[in-house]
């Protein structure tokens, strides 16, 4: 949801519900009467993706469009510009750098100056909204490739790049030329641009450690002075804390269960504000998601492990908050099953944490099952509502997701630890939290069954390889089975960032990566299988489960199937689904039934 400047207006996303593909439109909706005054449709086969206001009563609207052979949505680039009435509509085929929240008229853009084999060296211009001749060009990147990151008042301050290395390079705008401000093949470490204070005179910027977790600096453009604004002993900030009408951050958000802001500055209003909303909703998450230029009308968003997000309306000056919508409606928070924290010490003197969730009505220890996230980095199980979790839990099984090392969330370290061990360290540590869940006593040890997509699917294969005796049963969806493959397709491998990458986090040598395959370890798999795959998937190519049938009935092993002719890397389709999750507890009920 997105408020307009003067607050009258609020954009909400909406999908559709009677529809074989259900898409998703836009509706513009009165505050003061809480009713739509327009609906936008996009053309057939794409929704709306991405909203902007860009004005009081205009809108940029990014869509996402579907194709006739695939089910998944990919991204426009192009940004339509529309009026609340339905006039003034154009098509932006630029690259937006900044809306320029105090100037209705205008905004900073990305063009391309030269094309390379790379990509493009670009440089940002000044252009009308509604349209119109351009201004003189603003600056130029100082790389191919780069980004650039402004301030309030739309100066550029920053451009960044990753080159094919995959280092991070950040330059600094000193006047009419840029500066190298970080270069991390020099300093071992990633920098991600957050925001600015409200006077535009210091940048926020989360900062990677070689040790430890992310910390938030503050950088005083006047001096160069770099500051801790804040950080954890264990973890990431789990989001950023905005200001109520979203001009600057204030804090940043940390906790492994209910995330709780901190602030740079305890007394700030907006702070007090939100510590207050907190405290009414003990139970759930809470942020500012967007304000009125006055910051008297703020769109807030409340969530928790029950709830996917519900959204209300804070009228600053009368101190009343309306319910505006609920992402989910029809879903009951206390009928759904609570994500615990939990915490444990893996075999080589490992913390790692992750969530168990329990059925709300087990008369005994339930069927566990266990599901690696995908990735394997830069991704990580999160205290938040979770599809598939409650999915399981619904039907009577415990959940367990954990947080591996390689995992996002716990410092540059901690995810750098997981390189080169796919089948090694990485299973160990989610064998040990499969151990640990079933000698707590709260679930069944001997019903315990692994389900996971891309490296989670991997993963599943893994498990039931290395530990034929602990798992039961094992669910692969989009997952590789040969890692030697993995090098060699697949859209990863056809950039040289990308095989630089497959390179570091993944491994060189093709022996060693055979002993950690799938396929290679047939021969000790006795648990039944079931393989879900998109047969255009361009990621983890089909061909892992061609291969993994075809060693499968080699060995004359029974396994599973049920492949999709219209999908890619998941299951995107509605209809795709529901024959899926459908599958996959008839399959659970078969073999995680008592015996």
């Amino acid at each position: 949801m997105k408020i307009s400047p003067n607050g009258r207006y609020v954009a909400a996303t909406v999908r559709e519900q009677d529809r074989k593909h259900p898409r998703v439109l836009l509706a513009i909706i009165d505050r003061e009467t809480n009713t739509p005054v327009r609906v936008l449709d996009p053309e057939e086969k794409s929704e709306i993706g991405r909203v902007w206001w860009v004005g009081d009563d205009r809108l940029f609207v990014q869509t996402r469009w579907r194709g006739d052979m695939f089910q998944q949505y990919y991204t426009d680039p192009r940004v339509v510009a529309i009026n609340v009435d339905g006039t003034g509509k154009r098509i932006i085929y630029d690259a937006i750098v900044d809306t320029l929240v105090d100037d209705d008229e205008h905004m900073l853009v990305e063009r391309c100056a030269k094309s390379t084999t790379r990509g493009c060296l670009s440089y940002v211009q000044k252009v009308g909204t509604r349209g119109g001749v351009g201004g003189p060009r603003i600056v130029d990147a100082p790389a191919v490739g780069a980004s650039f990151f402004t301030d309030n008042a739309g100066r550029v301050l920053f451009a960044h790049a990753t080159d094919d290395n995959r280092n991070q390079r950040v330059w600094i705008r000193r006047g009419e030329r840029w500066e190298i401000f970080n270069d991390e093949s020099q300093s071992g470490v990633e920098i991600a641009l957050i925001g600015v204070s409200r006077d535009d005179a210091q940048v926020f910027m989360q900062v990677e450690r070689r040790d430890g977790p992310d910390r938030i600096e503050r950088l005083t453009l006047a001096t160069g002075e770099r500051t801790v604004a804040m950080s954890d002993p264990k973890l990431d900030p789990a989001f950023v804390v905005w200001s109520a009408d979203g001009r600057q951050p204030i804090g940043a958000a940390y906790g492994l269960g209910v995330p709780r802001a901190r602030f740079w500055d305890p007394a700030d209003p907006d702070a007090k504000l939100l510590r207050g909303m907190e405290a009414a909703f003990p139970q759930d998450a809470v942020a500012f998601i967007d304000g009125s230029r006055d910051g008297r009308h703020v769109v807030v968003k409340v969530w928790s492990d029950r709830d996917p997000g519900s959204f209300y309306m804070l009228d600053r000056d009368t101190r009343r908050m309306d319910l505006l919508a609920r992402e989910k409606p029809w879903l009951d928070p206390e009928a759904l099953a609570r994500n615990e924290p939990i915490a444990f010490t893996t075999r080589d003197g490992i913390e790692l944490h992750g969530y168990l969730t329990l059925p709300l009505a087990a008369a005994s220890p339930p069927p566990l099952v266990v599901m690696p996230h995908g990735g394997p980095f830069g991704v990580r199980d999160e205290w938040a509502y979770d599809e598939e979790s409650q999915l399981l839990a619904a039907n009577g099984y415990a959940v367990l997701r954990v947080n591996y090392r390689g995992s996002d969330g716990f410092g540059r370290a901690f995810e750098r630890a997981g390189h080169r061990q796919w089948g090694l360290k990485i299973m160990d540590d989610i064998v040990d939290a499969t151990r640990w869940a079933t000698a707590s006593g709260r679930v069944d040890p001997a019903r315990v069954c692994l389900w996971g997509t891309s490296f989670g699917g991997y993963a599943s294969l893994m498990g039931v390889a290395r530990e034929p005796d602990l798992f039961r049963c094992a669910i692969s969806t989009a997952g590789a089975t040969n890692l030697v493959v993995t090098r060699k397709w697949g859209d990863t491998q056809r950039t040289a960032w990308g095989r630089r990458y497959l390179d570091e986090a993944v491994g060189d040598d093709e022996q060693a990566l055979f002993e950690q395959s799938p396929v290679r370890h047939v021969d000790r798999i006795r648990a039944p299988l079931l393989l879900v795959h998109g047969q255009h998937d361009d990621r983890v190519s089909f061909e892992h489960a061609r291969a993994m049938v075809a060693a499968m009935e080699k060995a004359r092993k029974p396994v599973d199937t049920l492949f999709f002719t219209d999908e890619t890397h998941g299951i995107y389709g509605e209809e795709n689904r529901r024959e899926y999750y459908d599958r996959v507890l008839a399959f659970l009920r078969t073999h995680l039934a008592t015996r």
